[in-house]
């Protein structure tokens, strides 16, 4: 099979924005846009231009994931590929590893038959890079404890010795402890936060970024009553500059606060919550897979390849993320994978035959197509499966 364009779903979650992926695709609403997937996840599966699934394709022809990918994956493909588009701040979440999905999902078997509120999507682990198209704001994983409790003793003067200082003797506790609270001394504690954040002499931004401040008031704004809003001074605030990528491994809290970026991941979509949301909150099962462990996230490595693409570097055997700007390339091939074009056009040649991709537009490049060549202008992006 030769190279082929595909479609893909676009996700209108509260939290998007509206203008980056309809500027990317088309087909601006004026409503929130907020993730556009490329895959075969039953919870948005991509097709092909005259509306073949591509999870069927694959189960058809072994040669588009080649032998030895689809014998290690079973015949599925094991990433899942995404465009973000981030207004808001995402909720606090993480992802299980594989033995806590298969897990999670065994056990909540009879909930799915029953209907019942269940917190897994499938049975398999994610963990993700995201890569910035657009200068990122994230919170990630929690920071040294003891710079903690000063910015919270210092936000909050009446409510930190009598209410706080008791749960914090290690960041499990003080996490579990705050959503915990009462519901009067939570909003007794929102109240005092936000007149502190109020008289602060912080900026909300600096430059492109959102700092501390700007995130715990956003928060306050976007989900009021929601203790989350602290979490800002509990976890690493970090800033992605354009073509900066950030690695996220199973357990690891974290919340994509503004920007638009490429991510990509396991082919899951299991997300655990512990709050700055309206969907679905399960702390106990939130602190059986997360990890309370402090943490100093640090941004991707990038490499070179043989041929001149840029790669992002992770311990995944389930995806690897690529990327090539303007100039001409031989690429190796032998291995599955997605191309999106983000900026300009890209032209592919193999065996004789070319395919153009406009900006917006996505391939499939199977694994039996090798090698292949590419002429950019602009920047493309690869999601390929690892041989």
């Amino acid at each position: 099979m030769d190279i082929r364009k595909i479609k893909g779903k676009v996700k209108d979650y509260a939290w998007g924005n509206d203008d980056f992926i309809p500027s990317l695709i088309g087909g601006f609403t004026g409503k929130p846009q907020a993730e556009l997937w490329f895959g075969t996840h039953p919870s948005g599966e991509s097709c092909t231009e005259d509306g073949i699934p591509l999870s069927k394709l694959i189960a058809e022809d072994r040669s588009i994931l080649g032998e030895e990918a689809y014998g290690r994956f079973s015949g599925k493909l094991p990433l899942l590929f995404k465009v973000l588009a981030i207004a808001k701040p995402l909720s606090l979440q993480c992802h299980p590893d594989k033995v806590q999905a298969e897990e999670g999902w065994k056990r909540e078997e009879s909930l799915r038959k029953e209907g019942k509120p269940y917190n897994y999507q499938d049975d398999n682990q994610k963990a993700e890079i995201i890569a910035a198209l657009s200068p990122i704001t994230a919170l990630c994983g929690f920071r040294d404890i003891e710079l903690s409790k000063a910015d919270l003793a210092t936000l909050l003067p009446v409510s930190f010795v009598p209410v706080v200082m008791p749960i914090c003797s290690s960041i499990e506790n003080l996490f579990m402890g705050l959503y915990g609270l009462a519901d009067d001394e939570k909003a007794k504690i929102l109240s005092e936060f936000s007149a502190s954040l109020d008289a602060s002499s912080e900026a909300d931004w600096k430059g492109n970024f959102m700092t501390r401040k700007g995130i715990a008031a956003r928060c306050l704004k976007e989900y009021p009553g929601d203790i989350g809003a602290l979490f800002p001074y509990l976890m690493n605030v970090l800033w992605l500059q354009v073509g900066e990528a950030l690695y996220l491994k199973p357990g690891t809290l974290h919340a994509y606060v503004y920007g638009n970026g490429i991510e990509l991941m396991d082919a899951s979509d299991n997300v655990l919550r512990g709050g700055l949301t309206r969907k679905r909150i399960d702390l106990a099962e939130l602190e059986r897979i997360m990890s309370f462990g402090q943490e100093n996230p640090k941004k991707a490595k990038i490499s070179k390849t043989g041929s001149g693409r840029t790669s992002y570097e992770t311990p995944s055997d389930s995806f690897v993320l690529r990327s090539a700007g303007s100039g001409s390339y031989e690429v190796r091939g032998g291995r599955f994978a997605f191309a999106l074009v983000t900026e300009g056009i890209v032209r592919f040649s193999y065996k004789g035959e070319s395919l153009i991709l406009n900006k917006g537009e996505c391939a499939m490049i199977p694994a039996s197509v090798a090698p292949y060549g590419m002429s950019v202008r602009g920047r493309i992006f690869f999601a390929e499966v690892p041989v």
